[in-house]
């Protein structure tokens, strides 16, 4: 069955009231994407308390964004992101978390965030950028390489107590890889 297409999807900079949307899409996400990959039981128990985002969005530090992607006057996509996580030479950016509805997946929506991502991160200073993908997700983890990303290295981390290997993709040089094709940002 084909997915109608959506009419224009516009990146926007999140505001606090935005919270209880991120959290919508980051619970709906992590549930589909997740399944089978972590305990059903640390899925089936996530929530839509946004409470602890509202509280981070209202005092990001300077070098640190959020983004939502609208679509249908909804909010189907989200990204945040900022200095690379503990700092590091070589990826000097990072991007925390960029998450899209999956009823919303293949629609341009993740790579429009990606891109305004690393327009935000270039707008800081930031030359290079590093995301981290949970190593069995190898839809995101061809996303990324689509979108012209190298892997890096994995890490082992700890998650809700459980031990989970994230792989490291990484772009060295932005501006090259996004070629100037940074999408536009709407400021809010």
């Amino acid at each position: 069955m084909t997915q109608p297409k959506i009419r224009a999807v516009r990146v926007r900079r999140a505001v606090v009231d935005d919270a209880d949307a991120i959290e919508r899409v980051r619970t709906d996400t992590w549930r589909d994407a997740y399944r089978g990959l972590i305990p059903d039981s640390l899925l089936d128990g996530l929530g839509y308390d946004a409470t602890r985002r509202r509280a981070l969005m209202s005092a990001l530090p300077p070098h640190q964004f959020a983004l939502v992607a609208e679509a249908d006057d909804a909010i189907v996509g989200f990204c945040v992101g900022g200095r690379s996580r503990p700092p590091e030479e070589r990826f000097q950016g990072e991007v925390y978390a960029i998450y899209v509805l999956p009823e919303h997946h293949r629609r341009g929506i993740g790579r429009a965030l990606l891109e305004a991502a690393a327009k935000e991160l270039a707008d800081r200073g930031f030359g290079s950028m590093i995301i981290w993908v949970l190593r069995e997700n190898a839809p995101s983890r061809r996303f990324y390489e689509r979108m012209g990303g190298v892997h890096v290295r994995d890490e082992d981390r700890e998650l809700e107590g459980l031990r989970i290997t994230e792989s490291g993709y990484g772009w060295e040089d932005i501006s090259r890889s996004f070629g100037g094709s940074f999408g536009s940002v709407q400021r809010m």
